[in-house]
């Protein structure tokens, strides 16, 4: 019985181990290049500090660029923890034309500052 009992411990143990190993974030100021499978979106994401990022979303199509949008609002809430945010667009918002009339030119990579708001302490 104590054998058995050993060895579940050893592999629970070890599974945590390599599940907490896993989760890995980035240091303040270092740049991550990711991926959102959900929406197909590339991107990079660097933490300024505790509550603000900033977030370069690689533009690819026109189509595309609404899968970006809804990724930029989701991604914050997600960053933010659900709490308040405000998103700062600093470069690549797309102009709409339904019938262009000539080809579209290169778009820059949507750029945004992400302030999360903090609940204030009660004292």
């Amino acid at each position: 019985m104590k054998g058995k009992t050993a060895n579940r411990l050893v592999i629970i143990n070890t599974l945590a181990l390599l599940i907490g190993s896993n989760v890995v974030l980035a240091e303040k100021g270092e740049t991550e290049k990711l991926y959102d499978f959900d929406e197909k979106v590339h991107y990079y994401q660097t933490k300024l500090d505790a509550n603000n990022y900033h977030l370069k979303i690689q533009s690819d199509d026109y189509k595309h660029f609404k899968n970006q949008s809804v990724f930029l609002l989701r991604h914050a809430n997600r960053l933010c923890r659900g709490n308040t945010f405000m998103l700062k667009v600093t470069n690549g918002i797309q102009e709409y034309d339904r019938f262009p009339t000539k080809p579209r030119k290169y778009q820059p990579p949507l750029t945004v500052l992400l302030q999360c708001e903090t609940e204030p302490t009660k004292d």
